[in-house]
């Protein structure tokens, strides 16, 4: 009996533990049900507010497909990436609050000949009026520029005209990358510092970054010579201030002259880094009122975006001395000239839409030497109406690539476009990073922005547009010769290279071009 009854005890204690369990399995199993319910819909609610808020920012179209995209692929991790690496650190100005920003500059310009020019008619004053509209960009007519031929002579240039100042030395660059042309370079900057020039040098962090040495700096700064840092690193290598860049560049002397152009401070651009394909440059020796622009951009730049690398006692005196670097003199000849500005913190695009402005405008011509041929549907829309319009297009673009893999692959996947409209597109043979577009034999604009996202949308850019026949036709000799060391791109060559790698390629690049 005691058997039966304790087998009976043990049968009913299992079945209540069995209850127990199966009850404890259930209630888990529904907590855990509802806790991914919960979950789910809360990413989903957190996704759909981002994206709410990402296709009403004012970003361009393909910025918001990419994070889109992100958001789609990484629920609630793309968030978090779009926090740190999305959202817009500067804010967007508009018109008036941006040229209020920047009349503590501006008021050292003189606007008597635009003011003339804006009582005049005609296509060819109102492109100037775009600029000076919407930037308070002058336009001014004493003033000359002179093509440098060639890389080497780069160098000459550079070194004579640091050893030509009297008053002061400004220069600002996106890259500085160790070698013969650097120390060259700083070594003339240390002899002028100690003759009494005040020297000013300005680099952005990202682009330079483990490029030299920092003990090179310290040699500038021990010989006098104030160094700023555009957008340091430091917190800003982990957020969206990282995709800001200095890419301008100009060594300015004395407010008189300046060297204009592509180039930065490398081997490379004086075609002296055995590690690089041929590399090929354009600059310029401006000369004249204009340089007072120039000069202006590099005023505001050194206030303005490098405060974790100057004192307020710095910034205070130079800003209280304006009136010493920003002082107009007149060049010997008679070209109409303007500088054209484009940054992430104004709405206007001013670099972009003066593109564009060329492209509509231009009747018989458009010549274009770019690096990266990633241009937003815009310009290439313009580029070939042009070209159904009987306007002659013609591109040059590298062969061979710089220090990116994926360049000549993103700048074909353009070709086809291009190409069913009869615009002429040509690769050259070594790496050009020249950038100029000739417009009519009238025409230039030149400087250094690319056509590509990052240079018309998230980086500091300038670009001198120039209204000269004389010097237009000389930049299209230029234009002739780069195409006489180019091959022409062929419908075989875009057929050939359209396999199932390259189309793979296309998808995943094309996720991200806007960054590129």
């Amino acid at each position: 009996m005691n058997k039966v009854k304790i087998l009976i005890t043990g049968i009913v204690a299992l079945f209540i533990i069995g209850l127990i369990a199966i009850a404890a399995t259930v209630f888990v199993y529904v907590h855990t049900l509802w806790v991914i319910v919960v979950l789910f819909v809360a990413v989903f609610v957190i996704d759909a507010c981002f994206g709410f808020y990402i296709l009403n920012s004012e970003r361009h179209f393909y910025t918001k497909t990419c994070w889109l995209f992100a958001l789609l692929l990484l629920p609630l991790v793309g968030c978090l990436i779009f926090v740190v690496f999305g959202t817009i650190p500067m804010t967007r100005k508009k018109w008036r609050e941006y040229n209020n920003n920047q009349a503590k500059y501006v008021r050292f310009e003189n606007y008597t000949y635009s003011n003339l020019l804006r009582k005049s008619s005609g296509s060819d004053v109102n492109l100037f009026m775009y600029s000076l509209n919407s930037s308070l960009k002058p336009i001014y007519l004493n003033n000359n520029i002179r093509v440098i031929e060639s890389n080497s002579l780069l160098y000459k240039e550079e070194i004579e005209l640091i050893r030509s100042a009297k008053e002061f030395i400004h220069f600002e660059t996106y890259i500085i990358h160790d070698g013969f042309f650097f120390r060259t370079f700083c070594a003339e900057l240390i002899k002028k510092a100690k003759e009494g020039v005040k020297v000013r040098f300005l680099y952005d962090w990202y682009g330079s970054y483990y490029r030299f040495k920092k003990r090179q700096l310290k040699e500038l700064r021990q010989a006098g010579i104030e160094v700023a840092i555009f957008n340091p690193k430091g917190i800003n290598m982990f957020k969206g201030t990282t995709n800001y860049r200095l890419h301008r560049k100009a060594l300015i002397i004395d407010n008189k002259k300046a060297i204009y152009g592509g180039s930065n401070i490398g081997d490379e651009y004086l075609s002296m880094d055995a590690t690089k394909y041929y590399w090929r440059d354009q600059n310029y020796v401006v000369e004249g009122e204009i340089v007072n622009t120039i000069n202006v951009g590099f005023c505001s730049d050194w206030v303005d975006f490098t405060d974790y690398s100057l004192d307020k006692r710095q910034r205070k005196e130079f800003i209280n001395n304006l009136k010493s670097v920003l002082n107009i003199h007149k060049g010997n000849n008679k070209i109409n000239m303007q500088l054209v500005s484009s940054s992430p913190n104004y709405a206007e695009k001013g670099v972009l839409n003066t593109m564009n402005n060329l492209f509509i405008r231009a009747t018989k011509s458009i010549k274009l030497i770019t690096p990266y041929l990633l241009p937003t549907d815009l310009l290439l829309s313009a580029l070939t109406i042009a070209s159904w319009n009987g306007v002659t297009v013609e591109i040059i673009v590298p062969g061979r690539r710089d220090n990116k893999d994926f360049i000549i692959h993103m700048n074909r996947t353009n070709y086809q476009r291009l190409l069913d409209t009869k615009c002429k597109v040509y690769e050259y043979n070594g790496f050009i990073h020249s950038k100029y577009i000739v417009v009519d034999d009238q025409f230039v604009l030149t400087g250094s922005s690319n056509l590509d996202f990052r240079s018309l949308w998230i980086n500091f850019e300038n670009a001198l547009l120039v209204d000269n026949q004389q010097f237009a036709k000389q930049m299209s000799r230029c234009f002739e010769d780069e195409k006489n060391n180019s091959i022409v791109v062929t419908q075989d060559l875009i057929n050939c290279e359209r396999t199932i790698k390259t189309k793979i390629k296309d998808l995943i690049l094309s996720t991200y071009k806007p960054l590129l």
